[in-house]
């Protein structure tokens, strides 16, 4: 994790890409489930569960609901009207 001013930032540590951790964080503010998450990344319901669990440990917060909070605070995602669609 990168801290600049204070803030606190997803960066690359050993396999995990920041990109495709905002794809996943976007998925679950869409309200997609793993599995959702999982088909529509083409990538299996264990990785979408180590990214997960990479994106909390990173941002130092409990579970997916704050991290979505905490990235859409910094936005790095934005809302969207559709639930459950396709990050763009």
């Amino acid at each position: 994790m990168l801290t600049v001013g204070g803030h606190r930032r997803l960066r690359r540590s050993g396999a995990s890409d920041p990109r495709r951790e905002i794809e996943i964080l976007d998925c679950i503010a869409r309200g997609m489930s793993n599995k959702e998450i999982a088909r529509s990344l083409t990538i299996s319901d264990q990785t979408v569960k180590n990214h997960i669990t990479s994106i909390l440990r990173k941002l130092a917060v409990n579970d997916r609901t704050q991290a979505v909070i905490y990235a859409l605070r910094r936005g790095w995602i934005k809302m969207s009207d559709e639930v459950g669609a396709p990050p763009e």
